[in-house]
């Protein structure tokens, strides 16, 4: 079982996804320019790299630990959301208390308390923190886990939102409004207290990836990873502030008082933009621990492809059994790493019944954090959503633009959507590509698509003797 970050690249080393830099390098542009290049080159089977020796620190940098697919799918092979959907809500008795039994055995469990066995370091100038890219507006930490407490109910949020580094002991907090770190913040303003935060840096993969992922509001991050890694969360206690991973490489300490506000960006981001420059709160940190022998953990997004691409699609296949628990119209779906996730979205849909795939469109704006997305795409089952050849042929020949266009005005979008006039608020375009029927308005006959047909396996094997 992978326990930590430790075996995790012990795991990636035996396994031959690792490469090791040993001359020295920057954390000043340098080591995201050649996790960036790792990434174009590999695409979606990217390796994980470990720099052991970043120029001024004793500390090494690992970056791309979530970028390879095969790697992603062999961690989380052990645990599978269709077959946990089906035990939760199947017919069979047992199967549902097979569900109960892995909720129950996946509960986060605080085994370790107060910072046993870290060293208190005295600033962030002692973390080999990266500028990622030349127009950034400095250092910033880019893979943390923000665990947040619900000044209101106790409910704990954890995601991962970038920290621009102000000085030693102040970072912004970029969690956009629809995050639930922001949130909780809001929360911390309407009953006139401040928030208490905890950041980890390093941790095992299953921890980061719940992290990401799009779960429901309310949902535990580390509940969820617990699941997916077959046992549950240790936690270990930080006092007053919000319990963080047990297996966490270095912690931060920190508050935010939610009235307070400060320019955070410019940052390259995942969008192939540099996002522009807005108002995020700030975090004062009380204290930095670091275990013995710590690795500092690190992100390099930007255009396609990069670890978070290879993150997205993971996720989007993984938890496609819940979408699908939402509406049973959809099939398929897929979200082009191309069009930065939330600004476009395609879904294969089994029509039931007249508007059923205006019907599955609109469900997919009411799920969590795909609310925001822009441009959504409904094909017929005949469709590879994932070819874009198959994609761009469905669409021009199945869309009459007046009857099957529908833009909706007035609503929410993702804050990093820079075609939009106002931040978070413009428009959406549905469009369905599905063939139309009788019952949809459609009088005329959709005609046959071009096959070779059946029985054409000897007419092949004469071309490929020939070719």
């Amino acid at each position: 079982m992978i326990k930590d970050l430790g075996s995790y690249i012990g795991h990636l080393s035996g396994s031959g996804r690792l490469a090791r830099v040993k001359e020295e390098s920057d954390t000043q542009l340098e080591i995201s320019a050649i996790t960036n290049m790792e990434n174009k080159e590999h695409r979606n089977e990217a390796r994980t790299l470990v720099f052991e020796k970043p120029s001024g620190y004793d500390m090494p940098v690992v970056t791309n630990l979530m970028g390879s697919m095969s790697v992603l799918r062999g961690l989380f092979s052990g645990f599978s959301v269709s077959e946990f959907v089906s035990s939760m809500y199947g017919a069979s008795g047992m199967q549902m208390v097979k569900g109960a039994k892995m909720l129950l055995d996946s509960k986060p469990k605080v085994t370790v308390n107060a910072m046993k066995g870290y060293e208190k370091l005295s600033s962030l100038d002692e973390l080999p923190i990266l500028k990622v890219w030349p127009k950034d507006a400095g250092r910033f930490i880019t893979l943390p886990l923000v665990i947040t407490r619900s000044p209101k109910d106790g409910t704990t949020n954890v995601g991962v939102y970038r920290m621009q580094v102000y000085d030693g002991e102040t970072t912004g907090m970029h969690w956009q409004s629809q995050k639930g770190g922001a949130l909780h913040s809001l929360e911390a303003m309407d009953v006139g207290a401040g928030l208490k935060v905890s950041v980890t840096i390093g941790t095992d993969p299953y921890n980061i990836v719940a992290a990401v992922a799009p779960l429901p509001h309310g949902v535990n991050e580390f509940a969820f990873a617990g699941i997916a890694r077959g046992a549950g969360t240790a936690l270990m206690g930080c006092g007053e502030y919000p319990a963080v991973p047990a297996n966490s490489e270095i912690v931060i300490n920190g508050h935010v008082d939610p009235s307070e506000m400060r320019m955070e960006g410019t940052f390259g981001d995942h969008t192939g933009y540099y996002s522009i420059p807005e108002s995020m709160n700030v975090l004062h940190i009380d204290g930095i621990y670091a275990r013995k022998n710590a690795v500092y953990s690190a992100s390099v997004v930007g255009f396609p492809w990069s670890e978070d691409a290879v993150v997205g699609q993971f996720l989007m296949d993984y938890l496609k059994p819940m979408i699908k628990l939402v509406n049973g119209s959809i099939t398929d779906i897929y979200l082009p790493a191309e069009g930065s996730f939330t600004n476009m979205c395609f879904i294969s849909v089994r029509k039931r019944f007249p508007g059923d795939a205006k019907k599955a469109m609109f469900s997919v704006l009411g799920l969590g954090q795909l609310s925001v997305t822009k441009i959504i795409v409904a094909f017929d089952q005949d469709v590879d959503i994932r070819d874009l050849s198959s994609v761009m042929w469905a669409m021009s020949s199945r869309v009459d633009p007046e009857r099957d266009v529908q833009v909706l005005r007035g609503t929410p979008t993702d804050t990093l959507d820079h075609a939009s006039a106002l931040p978070g608020y413009g428009s959406k375009m549905l469009i369905d590509a599905t063939k139309k029927s009788a019952a949809e308005g459609y009088a005329r006959k959709w005609p046959d698509a071009i096959s070779p047909g059946a029985g054409t396996e000897e007419v092949e094997k004469k071309w490929r003797r020939i070719r």
